[in-house]
């Protein structure tokens, strides 16, 4: 079994230009997203940013995803680089965003619907910064969130994805992403893990040209 890969290594690359994966969820959603990451190879060229409702105080979440995905895992931190390869998680009750120098990390407040907000401004920041390189997923939950920020990635150019409704714990979520954000991919997990795969490549190889 892998040990958990929960901080940057001394080979990690530099953040890429190719573009950025963004990635919400909530009830049944951690389990679609480890079937997700672990389907990712160790060379795969993007950022992912992760917003999963949790309860506020102490979570493990990194250490699990990490022990399942040979990608490196951790909370998101103030100031922090995106990476490629690196999946930076919102730490609990906190509202986690991109800009142009750095991740950016705030507390939300107190209520428990302020996590609906956090979702579309994680996407509308990736789509802001990222624009047509912008991928923004939407996995399994019960109240629909993030189509705001959906419209902004599509607004964009970039791509919008959904778990498959039989293959969600809970579809009010992606049914929404699909419904009224418009998800170009409806996909299960594996299978969304295959279509990012295939984007990252494409992407890293026009950035070359």
């Amino acid at each position: 079994m892998r040990s958990p890969r929960t901080t940057a290594t001394a080979d990690a690359r530099s953040v890429s230009p190719t573009g950025a994966v963004a990635i919400v969820g909530s009830a049944g959603g951690i389990p679609a997203l480890i079937d997700l990451l672990r389907e990712l190879p160790r060379s795969f060229g993007l950022p992912v940013f992760v917003t999963q409702h949790l309860r506020r105080g102490p979570s493990v979440l990194p250490q699990i995803l990490a022990w399942r995905s040979v990608l490196t895992v951790g909370w998101a931190a103030e100031g922090e680089e995106p990476k490629c390869g690196h999946v930076h998680v919102a730490p609990p009750g906190t509202c986690l965003t991109v800009a142009a120098n750095g991740l950016a990390v705030r507390d939300l407040p107190p209520a428990s619907a302020s996590w609906l907000g956090a979702c579309d401004q994680l996407i509308d920041s990736v789509a802001a910064v990222y624009g047509p390189r912008s991928v923004a997923i939407v996995l399994s939950g019960m109240m629909p969130a993030g189509i705001r920020g959906l419209r902004a990635v599509r607004a964009r150019g970039g791509i919008t994805m959904a778990q498959k409704g039989a293959s969600s714990m809970y579809f009010d979520l992606p049914h929404a992403a699909v419904d009224l954000g418009k998800a170009d991919i409806v996909l299960t997990p594996l299978r969304l893990a295959g279509a990012l795969q295939v984007i990252a490549e494409q992407w890293a190889a026009s950035a070359t040209t």
